[in-house]
């Protein structure tokens, strides 16, 4: 890698993921996954890991979006379509080659192969099976596709400093998108992106940069306030032509991330009546009464810069109003030449607490069960205070290697010099504890959406103690960071959240339940285990020993990729660990 800059960048995102990789061409590979994700995903779980490929040769990474949810298995889909009167649906391929340009014959595989998973029912790639699978399941519910065909994005990305490229390849872009648009089984948006190291650059800042906007706000009114807790805020009208600017992200023509802090996601029209009941009113000839109807959007940005009629703002959320807002930005193109006027609040705060205080309250008015306030609960910061002591107290004493890090708020820790592997967030929480302590691995392999409600009510409950929830995060950690480093035990990745469960088995400990006194003890214990690198990694080997074990007495296949997402394979592994505690007893 030639430029200074990408080569930089490169070594920051290994740091920063803590990853192994010596052989620079599979790190681009990683990286380029990982800048070309996080710019096309709204969703907290995304994760450049599940986009890879493998040994693929065509197609380096893989991203299928349903309804702006990242998919990552069959369970995933289903709940969508269980769920969902309408698919829409958005493929998204990329291909990385370290080489300083563009290459016809390697533009033109790119473009084979991508019509080769789209068109052909049979995977031919068997690197790319799960991925195959799930686009046949997409296509046998075509019947829900009423906003069209699934989109298709493709990036290809060099080295090179220039995106110029040869007439050659032009005519074979030009062709591979025909060829593409004639299978019938795509829509008029299939967009190939050819990426140089500028665009590089700009995909790879804007991941971290702050979420910026101008619009016109001339219908105002300012808010004062005295305390130190708001700097400022104002009341309004706004025209839907200029709230657009807050919505559309010009380089993937979708929503920008601005509903992180949001905490009920977008529930669709078709299944929605409330939705549903909008759209009608934007499309009527009265649409100008939309803006009187509607309870409106607010908006928290850490600062605002007003400049006559327009406003700048500045790492900004909507946090109320993210029905309001999809409903307009999926219907945005019929609505242009209507003049409609939006009620919206904009708020400049830095405070945490002012922020959740805001979040509450504009959310409580709009009918939002008392559960979806999960992620501003007291238990949240309880746990995010007991890492931070738990933190301090392992520094002090000098046993232990390493500091975990609860993030209740999505990027909370984003200008803190912390690598992302020792972040713990709401999802991976959830899943590491739900696996270790519920003895559920098996249900936890999909989108955490679909994991958090099946163990509604049994998580994140008033008189759990925090510490199985902070002993399951350490020893996820010690997990992924032995699949990292150890390259001969990578093909037992997709046991990991089992490993999570015979490690407390392994242990001497089968508690169940969050609240109870065994589950403090036994948590306690398995921390004080995996206090270093060295020692977790016993636990580790172990437990993949015993899984095998399993395996082999039970006869399960070890190739079977879903082998790890049926109950039977937890129960007969929970079968054979009780067995074996009761041998080693006697």
């Amino acid at each position: 890698m030639k430029n200074l800059i990408v080569k930089n960048f490169l070594s920051q995102f290994k740091n920063n993921f803590e990853l192994e990789e010596e052989q620079e061409d599979v790190l681009f590979e990683q990286f380029i996954n990982y800048c070309v994700l996080n710019n096309h995903v709204i969703d907290s779980e995304r994760n450049f890991q599940d986009m890879d490929t493998g040994t693929a040769k065509a197609i380096d990474g893989i991203a299928i979006l349903v309804n702006n949810k990242l998919v990552l298995n069959e369970e995933d889909l289903n709940v969508l379509i269980k769920n969902n009167n309408i698919l829409s649906v958005d493929f998204v391929f990329v291909q990385s080659k370290t080489s300083p340009s563009f290459s016809d014959a390697d533009v033109n595989y790119f473009f084979k192969h991508v019509e080769q998973f789209i068109c052909n029912y049979e995977c031919s790639i068997s690197e790319l099976e799960k991925f195959w699978e799930l686009k046949n399941i997409i296509y046998e519910n075509s019947h829900l596709f009423r906003k069209g065909n699934p989109n298709c994005i493709m990036y290809y990305a060099t080295s090179s400093p220039t995106t110029e490229i040869s007439s050659d390849i032009e005519d074979t872009i030009k062709y591979g998108l025909k060829s593409l648009s004639d299978t019938g089984l795509l829509s008029d948006y299939i967009d190939f992106n050819p990426l140089g190291v500028k665009e590089i650059q700009r995909l790879y800042r804007k991941i971290d940069a702050d979420l910026e906007a101008s619009f016109r706000f001339p219908k105002n009114v300012s808010f004062s306030y005295d305390g130190d807790k708001i700097t400022s805020a104002y009341f309004g009208l706004v025209d839907i032509s200029e709230y657009m600017h807050l919505l559309y992200d010009d380089e993937t023509a979708g929503v920008k991330n601005v509903f992180e802090d949001n905490i009920r996601d977008y529930l669709g029209i078709e299944n929605n009546e409330v939705n549903s009941n909008m759209q009608d009113r934007l499309k009527h000839e009265e649409a100008q009464l939309f803006g009187i109807l509607n309870n409106g959007v607010t908006v928290v940005a850490d600062e605002i810069k007003p400049v006559g009629e327009k406003f700048h703002l500045i790492n900004y959320q909507i946090v109320n109003g993210c029905q309001t807002s999809n409903v307009i930005f999926d219907n945005y193109k019929s609505l242009k030449e209507k003049s409609i006027s939006l009620p919206i609040r904009i708020i400049s705060t830095k405070d945490e607490e002012t922020k959740n205080e805001i979040v509450r309250a504009t959310n409580s008015q709009t009918g939002l069960k008392p559960e979806q306030l999960d992620s501003l609960s007291n238990f949240h910061k309880m746990l995010e205070e007991f890492y931070n002591s738990k933190n301090s107290l392992h520094e002090k004493s000098g046993e232990f290697d390493v500091c975990v890090y609860y993030e209740r708020r999505s990027n909370q820790y984003r200008n803190e010099a912390i690598p992302q592997t020792k972040i713990i967030n709401i999802p991976k929480q959830i899943k590491a504890v739900t696996s270790m302590v519920l003895d559920n691995p098996h249900g936890v392999s999909g989108h955490y959406g679909t994991v958090a409600k099946k163990v509604k009510g049994h998580i994140f409950q008033d008189g759990d103690y925090a510490e199985p929830y902070y002993a399951s995060a350490l020893l996820l950690y010690r997990v992924e960071t032995f699949f990292r480093k150890n390259r001969d035990y990578r093909q037992f990745t997709r046991m990991r959240w089992h490993i999570l469960m015979a490690v407390k088995y392994l242990s001497g400990y089968s508690p169940k339940y969050l609240n109870s006194r065994d589950s403090y003890k036994f948590s306690n214990e398995i921390v004080k285990k995996i206090n270093t690198e060295n020692n977790a990694n016993q636990l580790i080997i172990k437990a993949i020993n015993h899984i095998n074990i399993m395996i082999n007495n039970e006869k399960l296949d070890l190739e079977d990729r879903k082998v790890f997402e049926r109950k039977e394979t937890t129960d007969k592994l929970k079968k054979h660990l009780r067995e074996l505690n009761k041998e080693e007893i006697h």
